[in-house]
């Protein structure tokens, strides 16, 4: 009796830990299940819409999540310039300014009703705005010069068909 007293007591000392579940294998990089569930809240969350976890987005999710890997491997690759810490700390106020005249605390219970981390948030406007910057100095892009999205579509076309791409969950594979 004593030892399963023990054998409980040591089990409730250590923890339960949560293992995720690797969905999509990119070169070297992982794309997690959570990740996916976490790019689909975000991206509803961004656009004011409800979050539907269907098949269709969670494979947007995937592709979303398999073209950003592919740019942050390029963004190593090519030393571009990543947003600074003190810039970083204020997208949060921005976006709140922006999307919620300003009240914090309305940016807040809205993040917590979506299940979505303010952290979380943050570190998807950082990657946004380093996107920008990547896309910008690499293809020129901006508001006067579409040919810089195509050239963007015939990179990004050109880096799937360059790096194994396995999908661990099949539903995800286009």
């Amino acid at each position: 009796m004593r030892h399963l007293i023990l054998f409980a007591a040591m089990a409730m000392l250590m923890g339960a830990e949560v293992v995720d579940r690797i969905s999509v294998r990119v070169g070297k990089r992982i794309i997690t299940s959570s990740e996916i569930e976490l790019r689909v809240r975000l991206a509803a969350f961004q656009n004011r819409e409800k979050v539907e976890m269907t098949p269709e987005r969670r494979k947007d999710a995937a592709r979303q999540l398999i073209d950003q890997r592919l740019v942050e491997r390029e963004m190593e690759l090519g030393h571009y310039p990543r947003l600074e810490a003190g810039k970083r700390a204020l997208l949060l106020p921005a976006y709140a300014a922006q999307a919620f005249q300003g009240d914090a605390g309305a940016l807040g219970r809205a993040l917590a009703s979506s299940g979505i981390a303010p952290s979380e948030l943050e570190e998807d406007l950082a990657r946004q705005a380093d996107l920008l910057t990547f896309l910008g100095l690499r293809f020129r892009i901006n508001d006067e010069t579409p040919k810089g999205d195509e050239d963007l579509e015939a990179w990004v076309k050109d880096q799937r068909g360059r790096i194994v791409i396995e999908y661990l969950q099949r539903e995800l594979a286009p």
